[in-house]
């Protein structure tokens, strides 16, 4: 029964004379936490490893398949066009080894890359001409500091882009220099390279000195270049055939030369036939030095 009506700001509101209050709310207890055990982030992958860049930069060579391999390294390259157009122009792979005060090398060097070929620094050192005429610019020297030269190697490194190692130019002061190439195969180390000895001189420290500091290297075996005509390049190209018969792998060096570019167009394309398998630097040093790629990756 209505006890009365009350009003407020016009509005009529009933009232019951019977007061009932509602049995309180029971205690409600706060969820307890739940655990999922799962990590506050997804845990990261790993890192690929970081490759040397004698490795990086290494050309896939084409399967051995029992033959002899040969690797053929043309040095002086990037200052004369019509030599290094002809080098570029040789069938690969083959190495190309680039002088350090080049004009346009990444330009150069990355056309070369394109056409299947690998990519050495080709490092001026003090000859006993003592001529910066036959060197080019800022040789290494056995009079320098060791500071001084270390600075004008890693110049010349980082000048000459993609490069899996570096070989000496002139050097036949240099190359005999222990010190000096302690220095050198030291910092060929540190930066993950690899090391061919041009071997201008028969007792050069190059490559010994190299192989002390734990560099991949090895060392040339020959010239092709015809020398005062004591020789040809079809028959320095024989004597290439005869040594990768019976050591299983050579290496030798030419120059941008018409005669030496000449001989190399016209028997680059018969090494297949001839029973032989060209191959870069690169995969000729893990030959010779044995170097388990797959443990070291």
């Amino acid at each position: 029964m209505l006890a009365g009506l009350v009003s407020c700001a016009g509005t009529v509101v009933a009232t019951s004379s019977v007061s009932r209050s509602a049995p309180p709310d029971p205690p409600v207890s706060p969820p307890a936490p739940v655990s999922l055990n799962l990590p506050l982030t997804a845990p990261a992958r790993p890192a690929p490893p970081v490759l040397p860049p004698w490795r990086r930069y290494a050309v896939a060579p084409p399967p051995m398949d029992g033959r002899p391999a040969i690797s053929i390294v043309i040095d002086d390259l990037g200052v004369t066009r019509v030599g290094t157009e002809r080098s570029l122009a040789l069938p690969g792979p083959v190495t190309l080894a680039w002088f350090p005060f080049a004009h346009d090398l990444p330009q150069q060097i990355g056309l070369a890359t394109a056409l299947g070929h690998e990519t050495l620094l080709h490092m001026p050192m003090q000859s006993f001409s003592n001529s910066t005429a036959q060197t080019g610019p800022d040789p290494l020297r056995i009079d320098l500091l060791p500071e001084d030269n270390l600075t004008l190697l890693r110049a010349a490194i980082t000048a000459v882009p993609a490069a899996v190692g570096l070989n000496n130019h002139m050097g036949s002061v240099a190359t005999g220099n222990s010190a000096l190439m302690t220095l050198v195969a030291g910092e060929t180390h540190r930066q993950g390279m690899l090391f061919l000895d041009s071997v201008v001189i028969p007792h050069s420290q190059g490559l010994p000195c190299a192989l002390e500091a734990g560099v991949p290297a090895a060392g040339n075996d020959l010239f092709l270049d015809p020398i005062r005509q004591s020789c040809t390049v079809a028959q320095q190209l024989e004597r290439v055939e005869q040594i990768a018969r019976h050591r299983g792998y050579v290496i030798a060096i030419g120059h941008p030369h018409p005669k030496t570019l000449d001989g190399l167009a016209a028997w680059l394309p018969t090494v297949a036939e001839r029973g032989f398998v060209l191959w870069p630097i690169s995969t000729a040093i893990v030959f010779r030095n044995k170097i388990d790629l797959a443990a070291s990756a």
